[in-house]
């Protein structure tokens, strides 16, 4: 799950297959919502039509879902033709039916993902001790159960667990930028023309250099993750963010003078 997450955060394209439409939407949408705190920002589509097999070969990075008749209908797809050419250049294929993740044929891309480090300790942990809730639980094995019933205490306090593990280490990718409020400020410079920041990502990565001197696979992907437009545009996100907040600050801040000013006078 993490290596796919990582993969969307550096604008490689997924496709998520399946039986079901209820569960290929919603495994899609689950991608979205873990990859927070950062925001897709290329094609969603949770659900394209099987004849359309050919959008696969897209320049454009994309997160996609199909559904098919049938479990082999899913391995089919997968040598398909489109699919095959697909991978080679950054596609990966969630198969729910399967149960299976097929990575990418890129070159080096599998190695440098699995290469840069993982919060597997954690996730191992949480891991087991869901296994025991997933054997009992109905709501977690059938869509329609979890519609109907939703979750117990435990296995939302268990699932909630895991996604803030994983939006914990994603955050973690930003370093200093996700840290300070004001970290942007470092990798980059105002335009004063133009009024706006403009962010370097050669700044953000020559900052990694000096820090991960012996981690090269690390350095390698979080390389690929600075060059994204996702990325450029969290950088975005965190630095209005900041300005707002410091500017309510500011206008709070003399609202309280101006109340004691009055009250003293």
């Amino acid at each position: 799950l993490i290596h796919v997450l990582k993969l969307l955060l550096i604008e490689r394209s997924v496709l998520v297959v399946g039986q079901s439409s209820d569960l290929v939407t919603a495994c899609a949408c689950a991608f979205l919502e873990l990859l927070k705190p950062y925001e897709w920002a290329s094609n969603f589509m949770p659900l394209l039509p099987t004849n359309m097999i050919g959008f696969v070969n897209s320049p454009v990075p994309f997160l996609i879902g199909m559904v098919v008749d049938s479990k082999q209908d899913t391995i089919d797809l997968e040598n398909d033709g489109h699919v095959i050419q697909a991978r080679a250049e950054g596609l990966t294929i969630v198969n729910l039916s399967t149960r299976t993740v097929r990575f990418t044929t890129e070159p080096e891309i599998v190695e440098t993902i699995e290469g840069c480090p993982t919060p597997i300790t954690q996730v191992t942990s949480i891991q087991k001790k869901f296994k025991p809730i997933f054997k009992k639980s109905t709501s977690l094995k059938s869509f329609p159960s979890f519609i109907a019933g939703g979750l117990s205490r435990t296995e939302l306090s268990t699932i909630d667990a895991i996604r803030r593990v994983i939006f914990e280490y994603l955050k973690g990718l930003a370093g200093n930028i996700a840290k300070n409020p004001f970290g942007w400020k470092s990798y980059g410079k105002y335009n004063d023309a133009m009024d706006t920041f403009d962010f370097y990502p050669s700044l953000f990565v020559d900052s990694l250099k000096k820090q991960l001197q012996l981690l090269t696979f690390r350095l390698q992907y979080l390389e690929m993750m600075a060059y994204s437009q996702l990325f450029v545009e969290f950088v975005d996100v965190q630095r209005r963010t900041s300005l707002a907040q410091s500017a309510a600050k500011k206008t709070i801040g003399k609202i309280v003078m101006e109340w004691k000013r009055r009250r003293s006078s």
